[in-house]
Parts: structure tokens; sequence; C-alpha cells
């Protein structure tokens, strides 16, 4: 009996990992849509070489669907346009201390799905959040309003009046894009 499928398996096996090593090291729940298409495929792509025995046929396609979705990433990374309707961007669902219903129905969450998120977090209050979004992964992003904010090093340095502290030029907040995208 011959045991070459073994041997297949096994380049098969090395070929999606370093395809997949190559391509980025993302945990699976922070893949983008492409992504995720791409590993689905790759483990399709090995069973269907094993069951039908197009074993170089097979190294191949792992191949075009690594550099594929190597050439993708790096164009995402240089175009905007290509990173906003493939990837998406955040949605917001929190503004104010107020929820916005509309976003979570766009989302398909409940208001007991975006809870369940936000105490996975810390957060105790919607009142608390001054802008809370859903970001392109699924997770939560927020920002807290200022009565809610932890004590800083730099704010209890000003309480107790000792010595001044050097404020860094603080660029744009970057939830100000969020809420700007989504009016």
């Amino acid at each position: 009996m011959k045991f070459y499928f073994i041997y297949e398996a096994t380049i098969l096996l090395i070929t999606s990992i370093v395809i997949l090593r190559f391509v980025g090291k993302k945990s699976v729940a922070r893949m983008t849509n492409l992504e995720s298409v791409v590993i689905l495929a790759t483990g399709t792509t090995m069973g269907h070489a094993i069951k039908e025995n197009k074993f170089y046929q097979v190294i191949i396609i792992l191949i075009f669907f690594g550099i594929f979705l190597f050439i993708f990433q790096k164009l995402q990374m240089k175009s905007s346009f290509i990173e906003r309707y493939a990837i998406g961007e955040a949605t917001l669902v929190i503004n104010d201390g107020k929820i916005i219903m509309e976003s979570l129905k766009k989302l398909r969450i409940t208001q007991g799905q975006l809870e369940m998120r936000m105490r996975q977090k810390g957060i105790s209050y919607v009142s608390d959040v001054k802008i809370g979004t859903i970001e392109t992964d699924g997770e939560f992003g927020f920002e807290l309003m200022p009565h809610a904010q932890p004590l800083t090093q730099e704010a209890l340095m000003k309480i107790m009046g000792k010595g001044q502290t050097e404020t860094s030029s603080k660029s744009e907040n970057i939830f100000d894009k969020v809420v700007e995208n989504n009016k």
C-alpha cells in the first residue's frame, strides 16, 4: 500500500501554514471578511486536493490565494477607497450617552448585545459613554464622558498642585472621524 497521500497532505499543510504566515498574524476575531474567506477557501481547497488527487493544481491555487490576499492588504493600506469599501468603517452606536437605535438595526445588533459588549469593557452605564462605536472587526470602541474617565497621573498632579506638567500636543480625537462619517 502506497502512502504518498501522507506526503501530499504534509506538503499541503506546510504550504498553507507558510502562506498564512506570509499574509499576516491576525487572530480570527480580528480578520476582515476577505481574510476569513481566504482562510475558509484554503481549508476547502486542501480538502478537495485530498479527495480529487489534484495535488499540484491545489498547491498553485493555495499560492494564488495567498498572493491575492497579500496584494489586497497592500492596496488597502495605500488606498482609502479600497479600505473604506472593502473593509468598512466604524459605526457610531452611542452618542453623548444615548444609544442610536438606527445604527443597531443597521448592524443587526440588539440593545442587549451592545450592553454585553459594554459590560465586557467595564462600563456600567450608557450615560457614561460619550462616543461608542462598533469597529470593523466587531469590537466595541468607546470614549468616556469626562466624569467617568479614570484619573490620570497628569490630572492628579494638577489637583495636588505639584509642579507643572507638560501638556502634550494632542492631535484630532479619533472618534471625531467616526462621528463625522456617520452624519
